[in-house]
């Protein structure tokens, strides 16, 4: 038993010493490379050739690469500075700086005050740690410029500034809007009779019925008319009887008397036409047709067949199709660019995948009061009579607003009010400017039109620029807080 109990602490003893004795070896192992030692294994015969220490060239911004120093310390923006080793690829290229620069940078001016570098509304009036525990960084008296601000480089490379130039070139915009398709008032027409008279027929007796131009309308038996015959043909049968008579007084005043009793038919509408067939025929009519002026519509219908009818009376209405009027709606501020001669194209929901071109016939000069709108008419062809009156159109009115203006991206402007339009001027360097701009109508290519502010081959900022006009307002209200008496921390 005790010989058993022997054994058994002998091996709890090799145990700790064989622990222990691994534990000095990492500690020493730990030492050697903490020192830059080379380690040697105890198992193991040594390396030939000890590994190398690296070698430090010099200390750099992981911000900005160009940001180097000669030894360890902070960049401008607080940040610490990274080593460069001498087998790391392309650090034989760039040459080690002959002096550290200091930690803040030269020949920027006076410190107005020291500012979070991931807060900017965090400031203070000396250096210190922000609440991130990033040091303050400096911000110098030329950095804040009225109405100008100052980026890095590198910042406006990674918060995707971009920008573009101000060019000058014609300036096109198309007018959308909508209408109704309606009867051409020029091209209307009402029926009616100069003389007295009962309906004896009616070619036409039904409301909406289609005529074509010259197709017989209604005849209307007349007493005078009969009467106004006679008289014509008598007059000519005087005036042939006293042709051969010597005396030219008597002959002239017969030679007059055809003449004043055509003029008579001439004045109840009765036609060239059937006077010559009166006098071809010497066939009294009893009564009169009237014939249709155009092709078109019947749109009312004032009388019956059987009807008395006075001299003057409105016995009917005729409409033309073709062409037909669309009345269009523009806004008040479109009035300037739509002008008499422009090409509209309309489209109507009823007659889907047929596109009709018009032109603008008539801008009316007046402006609706409560929808602020004023009324456009197109004439457009309609030789099919596809367009029905009170169709609801699409209207596309292509408008040359001028043919050299300055334009910029839409995107480029801030929309402060109603009335104030900013944009941001790259200068160059890392500095922008805002600006104010008046501003004309937007384009069809995403193109707003410059009235003032802005001159052709300027740099205007395209992205970021909300951030650009959030630190412009910063700047400017910390300066305004300096003149007070400057920042607290």
């Amino acid at each position: 038993m005790k010989k058993t109990r022997s054994i058994f602490l002998v091996m709890v003893i090799a145990l700790i010493a064989g622990v222990a004795f691994v534990a000095g070896q990492i500690s020493e192992k730990g030492r050697r490379v903490k020192e830059g030692t080379p380690v040697v294994s105890t198992t193991a015969p040594a390396s030939p050739k000890p590994a190398a220490k690296r070698k430090i060239l010099y200390w750099r911004s992981s911000m900005d690469p160009k940001f180097v120093s000669n030894k360890p310390g902070k960049d401008a923006m607080g940040m610490d500075l990274v080593p460069v080793y001498g087998n790391e690829a392309g650090a034989e290229k760039s040459p080690a700086p002959a002096a550290s620069p200091a930690k803040k940078p030269q020949g920027k001016g006076k410190v107005l005050y020291w500012q979070d570098p991931m807060d900017p509304t965090i400031i203070s009036n000396k250096p210190g740690k922000a609440p991130c525990g990033m040091d303050l960084v400096p911000v110098y008296a030329n950095e804040v410029t009225e109405g100008k601000i100052h980026i890095s480089p590198t910042v406006v490379q990674q918060i995707g500034v971009t920008t573009t130039k101000a060019i000058k070139a014609p300036f096109s915009k198309t007018i959308r809007t909508y209408g109704t398709s309606t009867w051409n008032e020029q091209s209307k027409a009402a029926v009616n009779t100069r003389i007295s008279g009962w309906i004896e027929k009616l070619d036409v007796n039904i409301a909406g019925q289609l005529v074509r131009k010259g197709q017989p309308l209604l005849r209307i038996y007349s007493p005078q008319l009969v009467s106004a015959q006679e008289e014509y043909l008598a007059a000519l049968d005087n005036a042939r009887a006293l042709k051969g008579i010597s005396l030219e007084a008597m002959s002239g005043a017969a030679a007059k008397l055809p003449q004043a009793a055509w003029m008579r038919l001439k004045l109840w509408n009765i036609s060239d036409r059937q006077i010559a067939e009166l006098r071809r025929t010497r066939k009294v009519r009893q009564n009169l047709t009237l014939y249709a002026p155009f092709s078109g519509i019947v749109t009312r219908l004032d009388v019956v067949q059987g009807d008395y009818v006075m001299p003057g009376k409105n016995l009917m209405d005729i409409a033309s199709f073709n062409p037909v009027w669309v009345n269009a709606f523009i806004y008040e501020d479109q009035i300037p660019m739509v002008k008499k001669g422009m090409k509209a194209t309309v489209t109507f929901d009823s007659l889907p995948g047929e596109s009709f071109t018009g032109t603008v016939d008539y801008v009316y000069p007046y402006v609706e009061g409560k929808a602020r709108t004023t009324q456009v008419r197109i004439e457009l062809p309609n030789p099919e009579n596809h367009i029905l009156p009170q169709m609801y159109a699409t209207v596309k009115i292509r408008g040359e607003v001028t043919d050299d203006a300055v334009q910029i991206p839409s995107d480029a402007v801030i929309r402060a009010s109603s009335t104030d339009n900013v944009v941001f001027i790259a200068l160059g360097g890392g500095m922008f400017a805002g600006r104010k701009v008046v501003l004309g109508p937007e384009g069809d290519d995403g193109m707003v039109l410059v009235k003032a502010g802005l001159a052709a081959g300027e740099r205007v900022v395209t992205s970021a620029q909300f951030l650009l006009d959030s630190q412009s307002r910063l700047n400017s209200a910390i300066k305004a807080m300096l003149n007070k008496g400057g920042p607290s921390k």
